[in-house]
């Protein structure tokens, strides 16, 4: 099964406007006539890197197989084996509690990388919007993910592993 990732509306504003004000820094920095441009420079050297790792980090969408849970990124999918997972649950934004980014962008192309929650600890969060958020859980780790439909997502991987513990058995 294949979910989408839309970004939600808070991610889509950042996004638009951090991919805006750089055209306008990249404008400026070509018709600059005095040659005295080094703060968009400087501006430019920082903003141009970041919408490209967030690009290039952000979920297109999700995959369902029998054996794991793929989050497709333009580079450097993750993907959860099925074996692995212990819990996973759909969540809204106040089960997590005050959250905070230990490496991550919160908004541009979604909310992505690693941070720290006062309810559940750090984890990784590889969302695009805030409403459909789907909590997975290792033994080693936690991701936060929102698919499109969180709650036939969970429905889904639950049989799945609901299944395979069966067959063990």
């Amino acid at each position: 099964m294949r979910y989408a990732a839309p970004l939600d509306d808070n991610s889509k504003l950042i996004t638009h406007l951090v991919i805006i004000l750089t055209l306008v820094f990249t404008c400026r920095q070509i018709t600059d006539i005095s040659h005295d441009a080094t703060a968009t420079t400087m501006l430019l050297f920082i903003l141009v890197p970041v919408i490209l790792v967030a690009w290039s980090l952000s979920p297109r969408y999700y995959i369902i197989t029998a054996t794991a849970i793929l989050i497709k990124r333009p580079l450097f999918s993750i993907t959860i084996e099925m074996s692995e997972i212990l819990r996973l649950k759909s969540i809204t934004e106040e089960d997590l509690g005050s959250s905070s980014r230990m490496l991550a962008l919160g908004g541009i192309f979604g909310y992505l990388g690693t941070y720290r929650s006062s309810e559940i600890g750090k984890y990784q969060r590889w969302c695009t919007n805030r409403e459909n958020l789907v909590l997975i859980e290792s033994a080693h780790q936690k991701w936060l993910i929102s698919p499109s439909e969180a709650d036939d997502f969970v429905k889904k991987v639950n049989q799945i592993i609901n299944v395979a513990a069966v067959s063990q058995d």
